[in-house]
């Protein structure tokens, strides 16, 4: 599961959410298939994780702004190669798993220019291709919130409803920071709450796109702060000792997938461009959204 602030959300809702990796999670293969039970939207729903969870929670209304809810605009991302993990000449936080820097070649792709909303959650769900997130949602009062609260295989549904998927980590960190090893996607100014929303910043998700100071070199917004974005990726500290340096998908196995870009509940030096976390495949937190690639 991820490491920064595990309970703080609990405190927000009312519930407990958090899992531990000691619980013993069994391990996932890339090629599991971790739909999410799209198009079942059963409360209480199964995620097969043999733990007891949360139930889903279904709306609080039904009939969201029919502009709120059109599927996010892709960029266009270019071919290139950038240098990954992290920069010790201009980031003094690096930690262990963010080692070595090393060259990576990335093809051209398209990642969406904003996280998911829950408008826009609201249409696979009313297409009965999306289950219900793990905690309370108004897609009415809130349509330009960060969809959050939901696990793997959630976002995964979504991405594939909108016929769209999961960027890589590599594609994530490349559209988040560009080629000149910046440690945040605006630059290497501190940040701070004009750049993205964080711990310090109030406690509470904000829009989508409500911090353009904090935009990537290509144009995205909240790629630092707001919610956790869930990457494609299995999670090992060791991968960039030995990992691809054309294209990479990750670890072939693992426990948790690579989660980037912190959250308004993840303190600042989980908001860097080159900073990775990891969360079991049917963990869900308030602060836990996504963006789709194509």
């Amino acid at each position: 599961m991820g490491r920064g602030l595990y309970f703080l959300f609990a405190v927000s809702l009312g519930f407990a959410v958090a899992y531990s990796a000691a619980c013993g999670s069994p391990s996932v293969k890339a090629s599991d298939d971790l739909d999410g039970g799209s198009g079942t939207n059963i409360v209480n729903q199964d995620s097969g994780s043999g733990k007891d969870e949360p139930p889903g929670y279904p709306p609080t209304c039904s009939d969201a702004d029919p502009a709120k809810m059109v599927p996010n605009p892709l960029v266009d991302i270019p071919e290139g190669t950038f240098t990954m993990g992290c920069n010790p000449a201009v980031d003094q936080e690096c930690k262990p798993d963010e080692d070595p820097p090393h060259s990576v070649h990335v093809s051209a792709f398209t990642i969406d220019k904003y996280e998911v909303t829950l408008a826009q959650y609201l249409g696979c769900v009313k297409d009965a291709k999306c289950t219900f997130p793990k905690c309370a949602w108004d897609p009415c009062v809130n349509p330009d919130h960060p969809m959050a609260c939901i696990v793997f295989g959630q976002a995964k549904s979504y991405c594939d409803w909108v016929g769209k998927r999961l960027a890589t980590e590599a594609e994530w960190e490349y559209a988040a920071r560009g080629t000149d090893g910046r440690k945040y996607p605006w630059g290497n100014d501190p940040i701070d709450c004009a750049h993205a929303n964080f711990l310090e910043c109030g406690g509470g998700p904000t829009p989508v796109g409500s911090k353009p100071a904090g935009a990537s070199p290509f144009g995205l917004f909240d790629m630092s702060g707001n919610a956790v974005e869930f990457t494609s990726d299995l999670y090992s500290a060791t991968y960039y000792q030995g990992s691809p340096n054309d294209n990479p998908r990750g670890p072939t196995e693992g426990e948790a997938y690579v989660g980037r870009g912190g959250g308004f509940l993840s303190e600042g030096v989980w908001q860097r461009s080159s900073a990775r976390d990891f969360y079991e495949p049917w963990y869900s937190r308030v602060s836990m959204g996504f963006r789709c690639a194509k």
